[in-house]
């Protein structure tokens, strides 16, 4: 009788840790996809900013285009014109690099498929972005400078007093460090952020 009720209790216990491996499965199972779903939900929203500043950037090119055509009916002197011009020369340009650099950063992310890669193609790619994203950070700051020298120029602040000049200098500072740190810190960096945790997610659970 003991001997039954060995057999029985055995029996269980057996299919118990049967069953054990198919859980743990299962469980591995949703929590990839989990990770997947969070990496392509933060992937997506990379592209749509990038997408909407393709599109911004297409419309401030065609409403410089349109002052550049009515400056002559402003009434200016050749003087004011010719820094008006520099300026929206500059401001041109400005807009033709930043349209293409988010045009290839743009393309690159789409053609990350999450399901279709390998999680180490997946990271090796997000690393090349994200060292993009830095030379981008970079490259605007360096633009922002350029930008505020520029303007000081046209506007002629360095004709205005030592005081006043100080202020603007300050303003301007702390606008533009304002500006990029909410761009980047808070919503492209943490997205990025999110990816990359993920991605080490699905690299512990893919190694074990």
């Amino acid at each position: 009788m003991e001997l039954d009720e060995l057999k029985k209790s055995w029996n269980v216990l057996d299919k118990q840790l049967q069953k054990e491996p198919i859980a743990n499965e299962k469980q591995i199972t949703k929590l990839i996809a989990e990770y997947k779903t969070n990496t392509r939900k933060s992937l997506g929203r990379l592209v749509v900013i990038q997408r909407l500043s393709i599109g911004v950037g297409a419309t401030g090119l065609a409403l410089l285009v349109l002052i550049w055509l009515l400056i002559p009916t402003f009434g200016f002197n050749a003087h004011i014109q010719s820094k008006i011009a520099a300026f929206l020369a500059f401001i041109a340009i400005s807009i033709i690099a930043g349209m293409w650099w988010d045009w290839k950063t743009y393309r690159w992310n789409k053609a990350t498929r999450i399901d279709e890669m390998s999680v180490s193609e997946v990271s090796r790619r997000m690393t090349i972005f994200r060292q993009w994203t830095k030379y981008e950070v970079i490259a605007i700051s360096a633009w922002i400078v350029l930008f505020n020298a520029l303007n000081y120029w046209v506007m002629e602040y360095h004709l205005a007093s030592p005081g006043l000049q100080a202020a603007l200098i300050t303003l301007f500072v702390v606008f533009d460090a304002l500006i990029i740190y909410i761009l980047y810190k808070k919503i492209i960096y943490k997205h990025l952020n999110n990816i990359k945790t993920n991605i080490e997610e699905l690299k512990d659970i893919c190694t074990e």
